[in-house]
């Protein structure tokens, strides 16, 4: 982990431009704050604003080079989208919206190569689903698309748990602090670790975890200082890095694995997370840690009239209730590559 890694945007609205390495042009940063409220409804004349909201960018925001999937896709590294990049304007993010957790209400295009490569069915953002049914639904995805040889694993994956942004607490779904939205988000954190630690690619893999923002959050030594987790076998066990990086570093990083050359002048300026790693590799698999259920619920937080969530439990249970989980999936995985 890093206690010196920061945060360029100051909030969500150019918070995801930053992630998927776009710097906020000058009508994203004088507007996200404004546009952040759209109404549909407005009674307000001219011609109304919208800015792209949580998790996706409009074609006003695309600089020439455009952004990291664009960079990916120009260089030919395959990749496969959870969560982030279609949340546009005025979306509605209310309870009983299932499977993907939002109904939009305005249409901005996609950028073609994020659509193709985006699951659309993942839930993003929305605070009445757990992180949980998030955790389920990828495990789930990988299970059906990949160890079972359908398709070859992706070079790139992006998967966004949300439950960590917090909200006010609700007792009776199995949430009754502030601090358990982000009990659930580090348990389904946890338990995509370990599920990725079992599959065959782990030797191989290098897992980043951050966030978009530092937003409200105050920090005692910079109010932009942020997480930051580096998971992988190649990675120094224990360590704290004191190399002054921020969000940027990790798009350096990224393209540094890939061979690529820099999206901009940003990440080509950045410092890199070459200090996290070394050269003798520990293989052993993580193990997810049970939650305290009275700070966070799991059993609390199901929804029973969610049938695609009971679908994902049946492919893909919690690690924690069965230790042989993850063995199963993939002796699932070997049967169905014979039978091919």
């Amino acid at each position: 982990m890093s206690d010196n890694f920061y945060m360029e945007p100051e909030a969500s609205g150019v918070g995801h431009r930053w992630l998927v390495g776009v710097q906020p042009n000058n009508l994203m940063q004088m507007t996200y704050s404004v546009g952040w409220s759209f109404k549909k409804n407005s009674t307000a004349p001219g011609r109304r604003y919208a800015m792209g909201s949580n998790g996706s960018l409009i074609p006003e925001d695309y600089p020439e080079a455009g952004s990291m999937w664009e960079h990916l896709a120009r260089n030919g590294v395959r990749f496969r989208n959870y969560g982030e990049g279609f949340e546009f304007p005025g979306v509605e993010e209310e309870a009983d919206e299932h499977p993907t957790g939002a109904r939009e209400v305005v249409n901005i295009p996609m950028p073609k190569v994020l659509y193709d490569n985006t699951c659309r069915g993942f839930p993003i953002f929305n605070m009445h689903i757990p992180d949980q049914y998030r955790a389920h639904w990828f495990m789930k995805d990988v299970e059906e698309l990949f160890l079972s040889g359908r398709q070859p694993f992706p070079q790139f994956v992006n998967i966004a748990i949300c439950n960590d942004h917090g909200t006010d607490p609700a007792p009776d779904k199995g949430y009754p602090y502030l601090a358990s939205w982000m009990a659930d988000n580090d348990l389904a954190m946890g338990r995509i670790v370990e599920f990725l630690t079992h599959t065959p690619w782990w030797k191989n893999m290098a897992i980043f975890v951050t966030q978009d923002d530092a937003g409200g959050e105050p920090d005692h030594v910079d109010a932009q200082r942020s997480v930051l987790l580096v998971i992988s076998p190649w990675a120094r066990r224990g360590y704290v890095s004191h190399r002054h990086t921020t969000i940027v570093s990790m798009h350096r990083t990224l393209y540094q694995v890939f061979g690529l050359p820099p999206l901009n002048m940003f990440d080509a300026l950045a410092n890199d997370f070459s200090d996290c790693f070394t050269s003798q590799p520990d293989f052993r698999p993580y193990q997810c840690l049970p939650v305290d259920p009275r700070i966070f619920d799991p059993e609390k937080a199901k929804d029973p009239k969610d049938p695609d969530y009971g679908k994902a439990r049946k492919l893909a249970s919690f690690p924690l209730d069965d230790p042989d989980e993850m063995e199963k999936v993939l002796r699932r995985a070997e049967g169905e590559t014979r039978a091919r």
